[in-house]
């Protein structure tokens, strides 16, 4: 299972947002503090931004334009468009089946943009046609259509979907560097055409999503456009996720991780075990990778790491501990290298 890392996007994109939210007659200001980011943010470089948060203000946008484009189209993208989308592509066999379905879809839905879906042999073009590009003058939709297509056609498939080529209508933008983190693969720039380029063996895989994945997946929507693609798609990683973010405040029960996540007790039990694992197995992952972190800093008692597992007494957690790892809290700290009061990242 991999393990979760607080994920955060460029600088630049929140600053574009507060922009384009002035741009729309809007108060920037009160919507930041509501979502709790500081307007003195924007125009900071080096200071990037949690995607969840990022996410928050996008999908305010949404609500209060009232359209998915954000006004960054001269036609309007209805509110919900891309979840119908995804409620009717669950239903089809295959990714080639869903990509034909969005390009008739969003055809109907609106005429902001077209996807055109073209097989040329091993490889596959996705192409986005903008109605008119002088509305996005940042590519900001471009970018966003591009992400959005790209980690629903993964989603779709519970695999991320390699890509061979980036194609980009306009020139390298300032945050370019930020590209190879968001588009894996080759970039061209001031490309004939925007989308991407990836193997077509990725059509014949099956959808392997369902009416359930896809309400979790359209809830953390639009956050994990900013993020670098994932590679692990299952409901375990996505509880793993969830009891690391809210760690603090407690682990919730199976009823509270299950009403988070929007299922019901019984489907959340029976996909975990398709999955080859129980909530029982996720907390004891999650609660020894926090074990392990806290007995490596010296500073803490073994008594106040049960503190803070949320163990009622050290000598149930050194249980709990030894189950986990076959050592004694106190063995496994005489066993490390040398204790450690921070962590580095390798250069």
């Amino acid at each position: 299972m991999r393990k979760a890392e607080p994920s955060t996007a460029s600088n630049y994109y929140i600053t574009q947002f507060y922009h384009l939210i002035e741009r729309c007659g809007l108060d920037a200001n009160k919507i930041f503090q509501r979502i709790g980011l500081s307007p003195e943010i924007v125009d900071s470089p080096g200071i990037r931004v949690d995607s969840g948060l990022l996410a928050k203000v996008v999908r305010e946008l949404w609500r209060q334009l009232q359209d998915e484009s954000m006004s960054l189209s001269p036609s309007v993208i209805p509110p919900g468009s891309f979840y119908l989308l995804g409620k009717m592509a669950i239903h089809e066999p295959n990714l080639e089946k869903a990509l034909r379905l969005a390009t008739w879809f969003m055809g109907m839905a609106t005429d902001a943009y077209r996807i055109e879906l073209d097989v040329r042999g091993e490889h596959t073009d996705l192409r986005i046609i903008l109605k008119d590009r002088t509305f996005d003058p940042n590519h900001l939709l471009g970018e966003m259509l591009v992400m959005a297509y790209h980690r629903f056609a993964s989603w779709l498939i519970a695999e991320n979907i390699s890509l061979i080529t980036v194609a980009f209508d306009y020139p390298p933008p300032p945050q370019v560097r930020e590209y190879c983190y968001l588009f894996p693969g080759d970039h061209v720039f001031d490309a004939s055409w925007l989308g991407f380029t990836f193997p077509s063996r990725f059509l014949r895989h099956q959808i392997r999503q369902d009416a359930s994945s896809l309400k979790l997946f359209m809830r953390s929507s639009p956050r994990e456009f900013f993020q670098q693609p994932r590679t692990d798609f299952s409901v375990s990683s996505e509880i793993q996720l969830l009891l690391v973010k809210q760690f603090k405040d407690g682990i919730p029960s199976l009823e509270g991780i299950a009403s988070l996540l929007r299922m019901n007790q019984r489907t959340l039990i029976r996909k975990l075990k398709d999955e080859g694992t129980s909530y029982q197995q996720i907390k004891d992952s999650v609660r020894q990778d926090k074990a392990e972190r806290l007995l490596s800093l010296n500073t803490l008692s073994v008594s106040l790491v049960a503190e803070k597992l949320g163990f009622s007494d050290s000598a149930v957690f050194a249980r709990a501990f030894k189950t986990w790892t076959g050592l004694s809290p106190s063995d496994y700290r005489s066993k490390l290298p040398g204790s450690v009061a921070s962590t580095t990242c390798s250069k």
